[in-house]
């Protein structure tokens, strides 16, 4: 069966989840380019490379998706016929509030105070992928939305503290 016909999780073999092993990830993309990339086929027809490249460039997107937290999330969300119009406003008042704070927090901050704020948000983090899991096996596909429209916040305030 062509890769084109799998979801990027069947690609790499692995379950819809929300956490993922990268390090399996990696390889598991080490050698399904191995054997797509279109290099390997230079001598081959010209239907076989545009083959090639189309697998090729189908395994990157997938990886570059699964790669990433948010964008694994969405893709899952995806899978499951959920969608929801990304310019809806964010509710959860409590949340936007804690991100006013931290962003002063961050504004005012030292530069040796970064790394605790970014562990303090790491942990954050964690936490809500936690609330994910539950939130994907219960199929509450909007509150596993609204999770991680936090995330991405968090990760926007992890960014400003690289800069």
């Amino acid at each position: 069966m062509s890769p084109l016909n799998l979801n990027y999780f069947e690609i790499f073999g692995i379950d819809a989840q929300i956490s993922i092993d990268i390090e399996n990830l990696n390889s598991q993309y080490l050698i399904l380019q191995s054997k797509f990339h279109p290099d390997k086929f230079v001598n081959a027809t010209n239907l076989e490379k545009s083959m090639a490249t189309r697998v090729s460039t189908y395994i990157n997107d997938a990886y570059n998706t699964l790669s990433d937290l948010v964008h694994r999330v969405d893709y899952i969300l995806q899978l499951n016929n959920y969608s929801k119009d990304e310019h809806t406003t964010f509710k959860n008042t409590n949340f936007l509030t804690e991100q006013m704070m931290l962003s002063e927090k961050i504004e005012n901050a030292d530069p040796s105070q970064y790394e605790e704020i970014k562990n303090e948000i790491s942990t954050r983090i964690k936490e809500i992928i936690l609330e994910m899991k539950t939130n994907l096996t219960n199929k509450e596909f909007d509150i596993l939305f609204e999770n991680n429209s936090m995330v991405k916040f968090y990760k926007k305030n992890i960014r400003q503290l690289s800069v």
